[in-house]
């Protein structure tokens, strides 16, 4: 008999056995990745990081970090019965896999075979020409048998006795008989997707993340460019729907998910600014901590879901809805404060419905959505738990039902009812559409500023030579218009000219003027003196003090007769955008952004007096029209209209103008003022008291981020004489402090029955 065939020397030959794809048919990285990213979606981070240092490091930190019951992996148990029969005749059998020893141990233990365990130390992935290498220190050239299932096993067996194939396809089995004598092979059930099946099962199905970010992209289209309002009416219903039966930090992370799924997918135009390496973190960093605010609310919301009699479940309805707002709330001050795309912001074109926010502010139109939301997931749940009963539904959705229809009869007859406007105001909005790249170049100052210039002229001089003909345009939200995109009517070139009356006010918007020196301010008094006209624009303004030298990010108002008549500093600046937080305590901080310097916030607002018309206007600057209380303080009473100055050419032409807009309408609502909107590449426009969008402005080939102007004329009330005070002006967000109220108590509640 040949020596190979001989059974004592079988014996004496030590059988080398892998773990992962072999002895079971997964792989304990992914087991323990699946099961580290369901505990915390945040690990993600530091996984890539890892990930840099080496597979071995990488799992080296997640055998520290993950226990894998080893009584729950899928074994090969036709190949565990051969191992039996070899461990009884005496053979030496031996465990040697890339995943780490410490990993590994628990499952050697459970399968109680292994004479000796060899894993990765998180230095040395044994895997390939590493495992090879130890193999021949430890046993010689061919000194062993060797079991594995995957290609990189090819590099093993070509120094092993024996080639014994496990859990692979006929291919790998006749490349293996190049490399060893061939071996037993065991292919029954064999999936090349087995352990990707099983990570996603893990991470995705079992978890509710495959859901969640579903739900989270549902929420994201229902906002601009999507804009299928709808969904908003169900994503948080279906968020408690994903955490129902799950434990609270299930639930918890259910929510992160699909707040991160729904930033991530939401404000995607953070990765258009022309920096390299800050928007990415930005990016990621800010989806991180908002959408804490979406797991929290379903954390609080998890704990009792819908249950009880009805009334305890339009308790609870009502309650979360208060929740959501709160949260909100919070969202607004946190930090200095993001409320980008409340929930009810998704509902600004449905100008009835919206009309609510006169007295709520926005936060009333995202309760209401809110509030609808968890009713229909209680009427979904009573129809499935009793199919029988055909109207079950019913007295789930009567209340919020009626409650919606009731709120769209007020919206309506109020958005009927203008206001009493003694005089139109016309104003030229001039978009200059200067990408931001040029903007933080200083060598091209001039050059866009004369193009600017130029923009102005044409615009100026086209107001001028209109005949009587002009086309007086009047637009409507409603089925009737030519609608643009977002359901409003867009204004081209062709069809801007109200009147042959010439322009009262001209605004330029953020960032189009360059470095405001003597010069530039001598051009801009000279085209306010040339055509006896009033300018709004925007530039940088310096405050010298004894110990500190102060710049603001301002607007400016100037006379036809070219005086500079006012100041307004900006007052709610964009975190790591115009300042740095914490820098003073923490100076690493400042390597985390692009800017250099910080601007110092504005302590007050302004009134604009455009002193020969009798009208006042309230600056805001950048994404100050997004904040509810900051827009309140500057419409007083006195105030005629709002006017934003935005530069959104940060995010090239993306979505980010069109969200802005959306979020500017509430502002409108809310104080019953026009606000005009001059942007740098979209959307300038403007938005009466009712919150409909009037004239878009688009360039000849019909794109809202393309350069030129619009010329439209505003109803004003000279001086808010005929303007009536909206509650909302009178009295802010006591709506919202209510709910804030509800959700302590909600929360006190919770923490008891936890």
């Amino acid at each position: 008999m040949p020596p190979s065939s001989d059974p004592s020397r079988e014996s004496q030959v030590p059988l080398c056995v892998d773990l992962d794809g072999t002895l079971i048919k997964t792989d304990l990285l992914w087991e323990s990745l699946a099961r580290l990213l369901r505990r915390n979606p945040l690990w993600i981070f530091p996984v890539l990081f890892w990930w840099t240092r080496g597979r071995a490091f990488l799992k080296q930190r997640l055998a520290r970090r993950v226990a894998v019951d080893p009584t729950t992996l899928p074994y090969n148990e036709p190949f565990l019965a051969f191992l039996r029969e070899q461990r009884r005749s005496g053979r030496k059998v031996v465990l040697v896999t890339a995943s780490d020893r410490n990993m590994v141990a628990p499952v050697a233990a459970y399968v109680g075979l292994f004479d000796e365990v060899l894993g990765s130390d998180g230095r040395t992935n044994l895997r390939g020409a590493n495992k090879l290498k130890t193999l021949t220190q430890k046993f010689g050239e061919r000194g062993f048998d060797y079991a594995g299932n995957s290609p990189v096993d090819l590099a093993v067996w070509r120094g092993a006795r024996l080639a014994i194939v496990v859990n692979a396809g006929p291919a790998l089995v006749k490349r293996a008989a190049g490399c060893a004598r061939p071996g037993p092979v065991f292919l029954a059930d064999y999936s090349p997707f087995g352990t990707l099946k099983r990570f996603l099962n893990e991470l995705f199905l079992r978890s509710g993340y495959l859901a969640a970010i579903g739900a989270g992209l549902l929420l994201t289209m229902a906002f601009p460019r999507f804009g299928v309002a709808g969904f908003a009416w169900v994503v948080p219903g279906l968020l408690l729907a994903i955490a129902q039966g799950k434990s609270r930090g299930d639930a918890f992370r259910v929510g992160y998910v699909a707040g991160l799924a729904h930033f991530l997918s939401s404000l995607y135009w953070l990765l258009l600014i022309p920096a390299a390496g800050f928007p990415i973190l930005g990016w990621v960093s800010l989806a991180a901590v908002l959408a804490l605010f979406i797991a929290v609310w379903v954390w609080l919301l998890a704990g009792k879901i819908g249950e009880g009699d009805w009334a305890r479940r339009t308790r609870w309805s009502l309650a979360g809805a208060a929740v959501w707002v709160a949260l909100e709330m919070v969202r607004a001050r946190f930090l200095g404060g993001f409320p980008w795309d409340f929930l009810g912001v998704s509902q600004y074109r449905l100008v009835p419905l919206i009309q609510i926010a006169s007295v709520t502010g926005v936060y009333g139109v995202s309760f209401l959505v809110a509030w609808f939301s968890l009713s229909l997931f209680s009427a979904a749940r009573a129809i499935f738990g009793q199919p029988a009963r055909r109207f079950v539904w019913q007295a789930e959705m009567a209340l919020p039902l009626i409650t919606v229809i009731g709120l769209f009869i007020y919206g309506y007859v109020r958005a009927g009812q203008g206001n009493s406007a003694e005089a139109m105001l016309r104003v030229t909005l001039v978009q200059p559409s200067i990408p931001q790249t040029l903007i933080w170049d200083p060598g091209q100052n001039e050059q866009r500023f004369q193009q600017l210039l130029q923009l102005t002229a044409k615009a100026l001089a086209e107001r001028r030579k209109q005949g009587p003909g002009g086309q007086v345009i009047q637009i409507l939200n409603s089925a009737n218009q030519n609608e643009g995109q977002n359901g409003t009517r867009s204004a081209r070139p062709s069809d801007r000219a109200p009147s042959s009356k010439k322009t009262d006010l001209l605004v330029w918007p953020e960032s189009a003027v360059p470095e405001l020196d003597e010069d530039t301010l001598d051009a801009i008094r000279q085209i306010a003196q040339s055509n006896r006209v009033w300018i709004i624009f925007n530039g940088e303004d310096v405050e010298f003090q004894r110990h500190a030298t102060n710049y603001y990010n301002s607007a400016f108002l100037v006379t036809p007769g070219g005086r500079l008549a006012d100041i307004y500093h900006k007052r709610k600046l964009v975190i790591f955008g115009e300042y740095i937080p914490l820098v003073r305590w923490l100076p690493f901080v400042k390597w985390l952004t692009p800017i250099t310097g910080s601007f110092t916030p504005g302590r007050q607002p302004a009134r604009f007096e455009l002193g020969d018309r009798h009208v006042n206007a309230a600056p805001l600057i950048c994404f100050e029209d997004t904040f509810p209380g900051t827009a309140r303080v500057s419409a007083g009473n006195d105030v005629d209209f709002l006017v934003n100055l935005t530069n959104d050419g940060w995010f090239g032409d993306s979505a980010a103008q069109w969200q802005h807009m959306a979020n500017a309408v509430f502002r409108a609502v809310e104080n019953n003022l026009p606000l005009i909107r001059c942007a740098n590449n979209g959307v300038t426009c403007w938005i009466d008291a009712r919150g409909r969008v009037r004239d878009i402005f688009r360039d000849a080939a019909g794109s809202v981020y393309g350069a030129g102007a619009l010329t439209v004329d505003i109803p004003v009330t000279r001086s808010g004489a005929g303007r009536a005070p909206t509650f909302y002006h009178r009295h802010g967000d006591w709506f919202g402090w209510a709910c804030v109220v509800v959700a302590v108590l909600v929360s006190i509640r919770s923490k008891k029955n936890a």
